[in-house]
């Protein structure tokens, strides 16, 4: 459980299209008028983690060998993002953005249904046999979403500044991060 919250927690803090996002609209809108995008971006990946733990769910009735297979898909794009992680980036301010915004934002956002489908199959889904249970705990990767772009949100121009400060050194700590949660996927 705590590699599963850390892995969450790792992907969901690291800069990516909902936190540039979050953090540039609360920083030129305020939090107040702000959070309407960030409630959008919960909706979105709600509904994004359900969809991902029922095709999951799906697959391992269906296939139960499919769980080695998305392990190591899982593997691959954690390396992936780590390594890409280290690669330089720049920080664009994004538009004023609205609660729909947010919402289409999540159905389109390639890291969030990556993030989880590979929380799902290589870290929730071993915990238990139970698909009630897993769904329950799937909700995890949407409320610690939800409390990372919020993080973006009121730190708004300040993250900024201190990213922008401290980007290699925190690039090097987020990509080892993902490098660790990798190998706990078979070790």
């Amino acid at each position: 459980m705590a590699e599963l919250i850390l892995y969450i927690t790792a992907m969901a803090i690291t800069p990516g299209p909902n936190t540039i996002l979050s953090m540039a609209n609360a920083a030129r809108t305020g939090l107040r008028k702000g959070i309407r995008l960030n409630l959008g971006m919960l909706i979105g990946i709600t509904a994004v983690t359900l969809l991902a733990w029922g095709t999951a769910e799906l697959l391992y009735a269906i296939i139960p060998k499919a769980e080695m297979g998305m392990k190591a898909i899982a593997f691959a794009y954690l390396v992936f993002l780590a390594i890409k992680m280290l690669l330089p980036k720049s920080i664009e301010e994004g538009e004023g953005a609205t609660f729909i915004q947010g919402l289409l934002l999540q159905l389109v956002n390639v890291k969030v249904y990556l993030l989880a489908i590979t929380a799902i199959t290589a870290y929730i889904m071993p915990l238990s046999d139970s698909a009630a249970e897993t769904g329950l705990i799937s909700l995890l990767i949407p409320a610690i979403c939800f409390l990372s772009g919020l993080v973006w949100a009121i730190g708004g121009s300040l993250i900024k500044t201190f990213y922008l400060r401290h980007s290699r050194l925190l690039s090097i700590l987020f990509s080892l991060l993902l490098l660790w949660c990798a190998a706990s996927i078979f070790f």
